[in-house]
């Protein structure tokens, strides 16, 4: 399992994100980020001056090996590409002191080890660090004084240690993933569940990984002596190698998909932008929904590339003003199937092409190409259909002008359940008088449509 810090919030600029919330100064935050803000702090340093008093005796030894390791090993910290924090393998070095020396060392020892490493070398703003240092007290702290709680089972002397080991691990988890989601909730005012969901819930499986570590590093110290660690600390550094693998795969599918959605713009200049907009149509609709983030990764997908087969159809066709021949309605009418011939070229877009070859189905099945009805098309098809009229009607085209946004709600409402899903339909109605489904009108540079997706990513 890795722990979590908070690198200054905001899945809005990615990675390269300075840390805009912290670094500006929390006066421009909401009420509900300052009260947490500051409470957790508070909770923080309470936390530390209690574990300090629980210190055994001569302990700096310990602490200041400790203090060594997590140095080390947070150098191979990796940054999300959502979520506006980081991991680090560090956590494995955490369980391991909590077994042998209780929580009182770890937590000192992480408090010391963040004041060097993101206070001294990494430099960053005192807002931040007042976040992180509490933040990693808090979870050690409370992983270890719940692995303390099982009392002399917890001694590393028979098999049965693993079960306060795994009861700490998951206290961990949802100490360290939960602070995160909250402060990032209050900043974006967003749910903290869809949060926590979207960035961390999959986290959970990597106690199963670094547990078993932490409980073999706890044994070959206590039985052979210190040095054993130092085994530990290579297998450390290539998991991290291969979690950096994993985010940079991810970072060029994304931009894979931001050059192809360039491309389908640069073909049409009236749609310019349209992909990017039915995508964060789809997105609003899909998070309503309770779409998990691996599905709504597909349907980002699969918005951002629904038109590509339009650049085999003639500017002819797609920008004429009269009538539409035989002809022209049968190339235009191909463009959904030439379009999910092309993605499903590409393995992690394979499940896209899907959604791309039937998102101009109806479930009146008077749609195309196949004529398919309700079941019988893919919900995330059912989506697009919906916001790529939504978005086509709301926006000037060669043979017409923008629709007053009255009568787009009026189209949804006299054709749901025919040429749109009904529930689709109702929740974009319900979402529109709720005030949370206004017209988008933002740019479409490349770099945005590659932000739009790498916002949802699921790494």
């Amino acid at each position: 399992m890795t722990s979590t810090r908070f690198n200054g919030g905001g899945v809005r600029k990615g990675k390269d994100f300075p840390g805009t919330i912290l670094s500006i100064g929390i006066e421009k935050n909401s009420w509900g980020f300052k009260l947490y803000y500051t409470a957790f702090i508070l909770a923080g340093a309470a936390a530390l001056l209690y574990f300090i008093q629980g210190l055994p005796a001569n302990p700096w030894g310990n602490i200041f090996f400790f203090v060594f390791l997590i140095i080390v090993t947070d150098f191979a910290q990796v940054t999300l590409p959502s979520g506006g924090s980081s991991i680090s393998t560090s956590s494995a070095i955490d369980f391991a002191g909590i077994v042998l020396f209780g929580p009182a060392v770890i937590v000192v020892a992480e408090a010391i080890a963040i004041l060097v490493t993101e206070g001294i070398l990494e430099r960053k703003p005192l807002k931040k660090l007042a976040f992180n240092i509490p933040l990693l007290v808090i979870t050690v702290g409370t992983a270890g004084y719940v692995y303390r709680l099982f009392g002399s089972m917890g001694t590393p002397d028979s098999p049965f240690f693993l079960v306060p080991l795994l009861a700490a691990g998951v206290v961990y988890y949802l100490v360290n993933t939960w602070s995160i989601s909250l402060i990032i909730a209050f900043d974006d005012r967003k749910n903290p569940f869809y949060v926590w969901k979207q960035n961390y819930m999959w986290y959970f499986f990597h106690i199963f990984a670094f547990l078993p570590i932490a409980a073999v590093i706890a044994l070959l110290y206590s039985n052979i002596g210190e040095w054993t660690i130092a085994l530990f600390i290579i297998p450390l550094f290539l998991a991290r190698y291969s979690f950096q693998l994993y985010l940079d795969m991810k970072e060029t599918n994304i931009e894979t998909v931001a050059a192809l959605t360039s491309a389908i713009d640069a073909s049409d200049a009236f749609t310019h932008g349209h992909s990017s907009r039915v995508s964060k149509y789809a997105l609003r609709v899909a998070e309503h929904m309770g779409w998990s983030s691996k599905n709504i990764e597909t349907l980002q997908y699969a918005a951002l590339l629904h038109d590509v087969g339009k650049i085999a159809v003639s500017n002819d066709v797609l920008h004429k003003i009269g009538p539409l021949t035989d002809d022209d309605w049968h190339a235009l009418r191909s463009h959904p199937d030439i379009g999910a011939d092309i993605v499903k070229r590409l393995k992690f877009l394979k499940d896209a092409a899907g959604i791309i070859r039937c998102h101009h189905e109806r479930p009146d099945g008077m749609g195309y190409p196949r004529g398919l009805k309700e079941d019988e098309i893919p919900m995330g098809a059912h989506i697009l259909n919906v916001v790529d009229a939504f978005d086509a009607m709301t926006s000037d085209r060669p043979y017409r002008k923008a629709l007053p946004l009255e009568k787009v709600i009026e189209e949804l409402e006299t054709h749901r359940g025919t040429q749109f899903q009904k529930d689709i339909a109702d929740l974009i109605l319900y979402l529109y008088r709720d005030g949370k489904f206004s017209i988008l009108s933002e740019s479409n540079k490349r770099a945005e449509e590659s932000k739009v997706i790498r916002d949802r990513v699921k790494v």
